[in-house]
């Protein structure tokens, strides 16, 4: 009985996963919602048992039923088996054997349950002609998921990996999830290349048991928006005719030559133009997924800032700006800036995946000269953290896009190798913040290899504002490469992350690790688990907010349109295909359930994951969940 019920929790978050956050002008009756088709394993082998004497075709349906006892109204869903009628390889149609047993639809509840009941495993596994098959089902345009849930490895050509490429290059807004059930070797491999080629997340359980805990894993993580969100826009490979961008936040792909040109209409003199990129990280190595992001005020003339992108988990960073020392230079006062977002020369893994773009415009000083700002502070230093009892029903964001905003206190969670988890926490003027990771070791944990976990801390427009612990880190932080530790030397890990302090005048220092400090704002916590293989890892997570808020903030001028950055604010609202401001998007929740002000981009496209049977769950979650420090 437990794999059914934590195999139906997974099923509800994971497979539910096409529904539109709506707008903040939008109730929750009214929410879009995109189209999800189910595509069920009914192949012979879905008779053996799993956990606890029950089948996995019997615990599939208990789960797809309960799914669709809470299927929201507006939700359209299919279903399509295969392996369900033709019983040998060698039999006529075997390798095309499946089926569309329920339409797309909001008004087919019934019809989805009799059609559950009705199918026994069967067949061979003909993955990939399924998955074309999901495509057609779904059309060309919208919202699309293809959520399939097998336990094997493909029996029948087309190679399904292949397939889900195909089916990916028709659209960002088109993702395959894959639920593993009890799979290793090759099975494993070829399950998880669909998900990646699709763009999508691969849930995995290697035993009976490892797939009860793992789908209970996922059943609460798979309650969280996209990863990259924002407005449709296409870049252009020559400047002359580069889109407009404004304060918001856009989503465009990567291509093989030439990058991609923006433009942005200054508001006035002196304010700054911020931008950030992020881009989910391919297989290979780091340095084979980077960009690079530069602004000008003359594509043709000496850039006025630039800024390389540098993997953090499964996503790469890079953010640059317009401003320089002297407020007459033509980079603070040029009426249009042009920004350029170009691939590294090695790093053609990431050409054809989406790239998020964020653009903010600061305000300008009431005294542009600078001469009342407040002096830099002294780089914070470090003391380590007490975790106190740590709120658990927490549900963390893969990205800065989804991260569910919180208060400082301690936090516990598992992660799965290969996995990017991330919080937002505000920032004001004077402020820093500490981060600290702390997980028990296990001999299993550490057969994982890799570089083990990792904490970083970005801010509002993907930049970087740390301080530097390489080669001074903290007495009780475990130093040693991650992969070279043995069970014994050190039952606990321990690391962390730390910000510079919030101040304008971080912006003179010449330094990157400062830079990114010269603004308020939400700053993001993402932890990854650079482990190639291995268990999943349980750890807390401790945040502390230091310094007095709104110390040292300076004084903006007042212009139309422009908003001064402030701690609790992303900074990039949404905006209208059209270029015009638009709505702020769906309301972001902090710990306590209050509102964000900043908001979620306006068109959520992308490659994450968000459950719609898990929604009630979610806001929940989102409510005051947090223990203080």
């Amino acid at each position: 009985m437990k794999l059914i019920t934590r195999f139906a929790t997974t099923i509800a978050v994971v497979g539910a996963a096409t529904l539109v956050p709506a707008t903040a002008t939008q109730a929750a009756d009214t929410e879009e919602t995109g189209r999800m088709m189910l595509v069920l394993d009914f192949s012979g082998s879905m008779k053996e048992k799993a956990a606890g004497g029950v089948t996995k075709i019997e615990a599939a349906k208990q789960a797809l039923n309960d799914v669709i006892d809470g299927l929201p109204a507006k939700q359209d869903v299919g279903l399509r088996v295969y392996g369900a009628k033709v019983f040998s390889r060698d039999d006529k149609g075997a390798c095309t054997d499946s089926q569309r047993i329920v339409d797309l639809g909001t008004d087919n509840r019934a019809d989805l349950k009799a059609a559950v009941s009705k199918y026994k495993p069967f067949g061979e596994t003909p993955i990939g002609f399924a998955l074309q098959e999901a495509g057609k089902d779904l059309g060309g345009e919208g919202q699309r998921t293809i959520v399939l849930v097998s336990d094997g490895e493909p029996t029948c050509d087309p190679d399904p990996c292949k397939v889900a490429a195909q089916l990916s290059k028709k659209g960002i807004d088109l993702r395959i999830d894959v639920v593993g059930l009890d799979v290793d070797g090759k099975a494993r491999d070829k399950l998880k290349c669909i998900a990646d080629k699709g763009n999508g997340t691969y849930y995995d359980a290697d035993s009976a048991e490892e797939l009860t805990e793992s789908l209970t894993t996922t059943s609460v993580r798979a309650s969280r928006p996209f990863d990259l969100t924002g407005t449709p826009v296409k870049g252009t490979p020559r400047a002359a005719n580069a889109p407009t961008l404004k304060t918001g936040q856009y989503l465009d792909t990567i291509p093989l030559n030439d990058g991609l040109w923006y433009k942005i209409k200054r508001t006035t003199k002196n304010s700054t133009i911020h931008v950030g990129v992020t881009n989910k990280r391919q297989a290979g190595w780091a340095l084979n997924n980077v960009l690079n992001v530069k602004t000008y005020t003359d594509p043709d003339r000496s850039a006025c800032n630039s800024e390389q992108s540098f993997p953090h988990g499964s996503l790469g960073y890079a953010s640059a700006t317009t401003w320089k020392n002297d407020p007459a230079d033509e980079c603070n006062t040029a009426g249009t800036t042009y920004v350029h977002v170009e691939r590294a020369s090695n790093s053609e893994e990431i050409v054809g995946q989406p790239i998020e773009v964020a653009v903010y415009e600061e305000p300008p000083l009431a005294d542009p000269s600078g001469r009342d700002l407040a002096a830099a502070p002294e780089e914070p230093q470090w003391s380590t953290l007490k975790p106190a009892a740590p709120a658990a029903d927490l549900v963390p964001g893969t990205s800065i896009s989804n991260a569910p905003v919180v208060d400082d206190g301690t936090y516990a969670f598992d992660i799965n190798p290969g996995e990017t988890q991330v919080l937002a926490l505000p920032l004001d003027w004077g402020q820093s913040l500490r981060a600290q990771f702390d997980a028990p070791l296990t001999p299993e944990i550490l057969q994982g290899g890799g570089d083990g976990p990792n904490v970083a801390i970005l801010g509002p427009l993907r930049d970087r504002s740390r301080v530097d612990f390489y080669g001074s880190a903290p007495e009780d932080w475990t130093t040693a490469a991650f992969g070279n530790l043995r069970y014994g030397d050190d039952k606990a890990f321990r690391i962390g992350a730390q910000t510079q302090s919030v101040a304008f005048s971080q912006r003179t220092s010449g330094e990157s690790d400062k830079e990114g400090a010269a603004v308020p704002g939400i700053r993001y916590v993402q932890v990854s688990y650079n482990v190639r293989d291995g268990a999943p890892m349980r750890y807390t997570l401790t945040l502390k907010t230091d310094g007095t808020a709104g110390e040292g903030g300076p004084k903006y001028a007042k212009v139309d349109g422009l908003t001064p950055p402030s701690a609790d604010s992303r900074l990039t609202s949404g905006v209208a295909a059209s270029g015009e401001a638009g709505s702020d998007g769906p309301e972001a929740k902090k710990a306590d359930g209050s509102p964000d002000s900043g908001g979620f981009p306006l068109v959520p496209i992308g490659l994450g994951v968000i459950g719609v049977i898990a929604l009630g769950a979610a806001a929940l979650v989102f409510r005051k969940s947090r223990t203080q420090a």
